[in-house]
C-alpha cells in the first residue's frame, strides 16, 4: 500500500502542474498576441538571416514589401511599426520573393546584403538551371536561419513562464510543499485529486486548431525544449518561430480546465486564500502588510518550486500524467489483492 500511495502522492502534483501550467500558457499566449513579440523576432531574425541587421540596404522593406509578403499583414513594411508585421512567412514566398527581387530588380535598382548575394550565388550554381532546386535551397537557409529565431523566443518564453507561474502561485497560494504534505497525510483528499487526474489524462492534448502546426511563430510551446516544432523541409513548408510547447491548447476549453482548478480547493487541497478574522478590526490592507513577512517565509520556497515546475510547459506534465496514470492502472489491480 505504501508504494502505492507514494504514486498518487505523484499523480496528484502532476496533475496540480497540469492544470497551472495550463492557466499560464494561456496567459502568456495572451501577452504575446498583445504585445507581438513573435513578429518582432521574425523580423530581427531575417535582418540578420540576409546580413544586413542595421537594414542600410532596405532589403528586408523589400522582402516584406513584396506581394508574396505583404499579402500576409495589413499595410507596408516600417521598422518602427513591427507590431503590425506577419508573425510568420511561409519559406516557399519567402523563398520566391527573394528570387523575384534578385532576378527581376525593381526600376531604380537594389542593393543586395551580402549574405543573399553570396548564397544566391552558390544556390544558382548549384541548381544548374533547375528553378525548383533552387527554390528549395533558399527555403531551407530560411528553415534553418527561423532555428535561430526559435531560440530567442524559447529563452523569453521560459522566464515569462517562470514568472507567471509565480505570480499564479501566489495568487492562488499554491504551494508545492504544502500540498505534496497534505497528500502524504489525508488519503481522502488524495484518492479525490487521483480520480480528478484520471478523468482529465482521458482527455487528450493537442496543438490548438488556430495555430499552424509547422514552422510557424506561434508558441512551442514547451519553452524547455520539448517542442514539437522544428525546421520544415520542403517547398511546402511554412517557416518562421517553431511552435513551443507552451502553445499547446487542450482538446477540451480552458473553461473546463478552470473548473478543475477550483475544485481542487473543494476536495480539501490547500490552495487558496484563507485568512482568520483579526482579534480587534484592522483595515484589510494593514492586515495584509503586517501578516506578509510571515506569510513569504512560510510559502517561499513552495511558491518556487511551483512556478519552476509550471515552467516545464503542460506537455510535458501531461505526458508525465498519462505515463503515471497508466502504471497505477496496472498496479492498482495487484495492490489491492494483496492488501
Amino acid at each position: 500500500m505504501f508504494g502505492s500511495d507514494i504514486l498518487d502522492i505523484v499523480i496528484g502534483m502532476v496533475f496540480v502542474f497540469l492544470l497551472l501550467s495550463l492557466v499560464c500558457s494561456a496567459l502568456n499566449e495572451f501577452l504575446e498576441a498583445l504585445v507581438k513579440n513573435r513578429a518582432r523576432d521574425l523580423e530581427r531574425g531575417i535582418r540578420e538571416l540576409i546580413g544586413d541587421p542595421q537594414n542600410a540596404t532596405n532589403f528586408v522593406e523589400k522582402i516584406y514589401n513584396h506581394g508574396l509578403v505583404n499579402s500576409l499583414f495589413k499595410g507596408d513594411y516600417s521598422s518602427e511599426k513591427t507590431r503590425n508585421l506577419p508573425s510568420y512567412i511561409p519559406s516557399a514566398n519567402f523563398a520566391l520573393a527573394i528570387i523575384d527581387l534578385v532576378k527581376n530588380p525593381p526600376p531604380a535598382g537594389i542593393k543586395l546584403p551580402p549574405n543573399v548575394k553570396a548564397v544566391f550565388d552558390i544556390f544558382e550554381k548549384q541548381a544548374a538551371g533547375n528553378a525548383a532546386k533552387l527554390q528549395a535551397s533558399l527555403e531551407e537557409w530560411f528553415n534553418t536561419g527561423m532555428d535561430r529565431v526559435s531560440g530567442w523566443y524559447k529563452r523569453r518564453a521560459q522566464w515569462i513562464l517562470v514568472t507567471l507561474g509565480l505570480i499564479v502561485a501566489i495568487a492562488i497560494n499554491a504551494d508545492s510543499i504544502l500540498i505534496a504534505r497534505t497528500l502524504s497525510n489525508d488519503s481522502s483528499v488524495r484518492k479525490g485529486l487521483v480520480a480528478m487526474a484520471q478523468a482529465r489524462a482521458n482527455q487528450p492534448l493537442t496543438p490548438a486548431a488556430t495555430l499552424p502546426q509547422q514552422n510557424t511563430i506561434a508558441l512551442n510551446t514547451d519553452p524547455a525544449g520539448g517542442g514539437q516544432g522544428g525546421s520544415g523541409q520542403g517547398a511546402n513548408s511554412a517557416a518562421a518561430v517553431p511552435v513551443t510547447l507552451s502553445a499547446v491548447a487542450p482538446a477540451t476549453p480552458l473553461s473546463a480546465d478552470l473548473q478543475y482548478v477550483g475544485e481542487l480547493e473543494k476536495i480539501g487541497l490547500p490552495i487558496g486564500w484563507h485568512p482568520s478574522p483579526p482579534a480587534q478590526p484592522q483595515p484589510f490592507l494593514k492586515r495584509a502588510f503586517e501578516a506578509a513577512p510571515r506569510v513569504f517565509e512560510e510559502h517561499l520556497i513552495g511558491w518556487l518550486l511551483t512556478a519552476i515546475a509550471v515552467s516545464m510547459g503542460a506537455p510535458f506534465w501531461f505526458d508525465l500524467l498519462g505515463k503515471f496514470v497508466a502504471v497505477r492502472s496496472t498496479l492498482k489491480p495487484q495492490t489491492d489483492n494483496n492488501a
